[in-house]
């Protein structure tokens, strides 16, 4: 976001303070840390982009594309649920080798799944999908050997089976796996932690770099388009980051809970310590075939009950593989705020827990409210503004790029001499608290620092 023009041993400022000074030192250090992140940021901006953005116009998508599996005409009444699940696991795939690993979820019940215990007898169900449109056929979500869901679509009314896709076909999880590090597992998710805590650096140390210094703020917000093409560029980049800046603290921040190492090992025993474990618990659903068949009629009387208590929106219904895991049904749409669970004893049916999203401490709360502004949960608005945002941050990657390729200089790659200073209290104040509530963020900069040290010790002054 700044106008340095960086040759081998100098800078020369024109949108900053003077490199002379002390100020003009720290700006073209963070200008040199901001130019260096973006390496690592800007992949991941665009992978998570494009992902995210398929998700959330997935499920429409799928309508489109096989609406024989998704729609149904309406009958007189539906079949128990369990006669569904029944004509499910009868047309799965029966032989299943496939060993995955068990996935626990975190606190706040934002995690992605990361996969299922199992046993031979077929794949594992993820979970049961039972809708409130009664245009719609009910989704029976089985786990592939790689860990992607697919789904198995059952008429509700005469319990058939209308057919299956496979997990690849099935967009809304492949996406959404996609944009949790899958196939990489836990070690693809540290990967999108590291470049989410890059990416907060980025924004943080951006506003830095704008930050208006010989005109006023409200000037600032306009493109100086009378400067050149550079200037226009570099403006265009710099404006729409600040514009946007708060939002894109909010989805990077909020999507913290959502990874293996920060919000599966971190937040966990922060809510554990601070006693905000939410009271709804999580179930990562995978549940074998046996597990589920023999949990049928309590799942008939957990879904009879959920409704017999007001729940109206669309079904969830899941079961976790360890032993001893509860039943678990809870609304997949409708208001946020009309969030709740109902967990049930696998073996009778019987309700041991009714969870409202009112009932759940802060943080759980915090994290559920992140989790349904991501999936575009509040209406077409928030899925429009999602896209909107998406959109945001491939515009700043190419106008990143572009500035930077006009103002390098000719054979270099133009970015800054590393310059000596004493770095102000405020920063290293601000860098250490986000390299201690960041880990993974904070290893790769000692890192970094660590062999920016190293490398500087090489190189023979000329």
């Amino acid at each position: 976001m700044s106008d340095y023009v960086a040759g081998p041993t100098k800078h020369v400022a024109s949108a900053g303070p003077s490199a002379e000074q002390p100020a003009g030192r720290l700006y073209a250090r963070l200008w040199r840390w901001h130019l260096l992140a973006a390496l690592l940021v800007i992949p991941f901006v665009l992978w998570q982009s494009t992902t995210g953005t398929i998700y959330l116009w997935a499920e429409w998508g799928m309508d489109q594309a096989h609406p024989e599996l998704r729609f149904v005409q309406p009958g007189a009444a539906t079949v128990p649920p369990s006669v569904q699940l029944a004509a499910a696991l009868e047309a799965a795939p029966k032989e299943f080798s496939a060993k995955l690993t068990g996935g626990h979820g975190h606190g706040g019940g934002g995690a992605h799944d990361h996969g299922a215990m199992t046993e031979q007898g077929g794949p594992p169900v993820q979970e049961i999908i039972l809708s409130d449109d009664p245009r719609r056929s009910t989704q029976v979500m089985m786990l592939n050997e790689s860990g992607l869901p697919y789904p198995i679509f059952v008429d509700p009314y005469s319990g058939r089976v209308l057919g299956s896709l496979t997990g690849s076909q099935w967009l809304p999880g492949l996406t959404k796996a996609l944009h949790g590090g899958w196939p990489l597992g836990k070690p693809g998710s540290w990967l999108l932690e590291l470049a989410d805590g890059w990416a907060i650096f980025m924004i943080l140390s951006g506003l830095y770099l704008w930050w208006p210094r010989q005109r006023g703020f409200l000037a600032a917000l306009w493109p100086r388009f009378d400067r050149g093409a550079r200037m226009a560029v570099r403006d265009l980049h710099a404006i729409v980051a600040v514009l946007f800046s708060a939002v894109f603290l909010f989805f990077l921040i909020s999507a913290l809970p959502w990874t293996a190492f920060w919000g599966g090992e971190v937040l966990s025993r922060v809510q554990a310590a601070l006693n905000q474990k939410s009271t709804a618990g999580f179930s990562p659903g995978g549940a074998s075939a046996r597990q589920m068949e023999a949990a049928q009629k309590p799942i008939d009387d957990l879904v009879a009950e959920a409704r017999a208590r007001g729940i109206s929106q669309a079904l969830s219904v899941r079961l976790a593989p360890w032993p001893g895991a509860p039943l678990y049904v809870s609304n997949r749409n409708g208001p946020p705020s009309a969030d709740r669970v109902i967990l049930g004893n696998p073996k009778t049916g019987e309700v041991t827990r009714d969870a409202l999203r009112a009932d759940q401490p802060l943080i759980p709360r915090m994290v559920g409210f992140g989790i349904h502004v991501h999936q575009g949960d509040f209406g077409l608005w928030n899925l429009w503004m999602n896209t909107a945002f998406a959109s945001s941050l491939v515009w700043l990657t190419v106008t990143g790029v572009a500035s930077w390729w006009m103002r390098r200089p000719r054979g270099g790659l133009g970015i800054p001499r590393k310059v000596e200073l004493r770095r102000p209290r405020a920063l290293i104040a601000t860098a250490t608290v986000m390299c201690l509530l960041l880990p993974i963020f904070g290893a790769s900069v000692l890192l970094l620092l660590g062999l920016e040290r190293l490398l500087v010790r090489r190189v023979k002054p000329a």
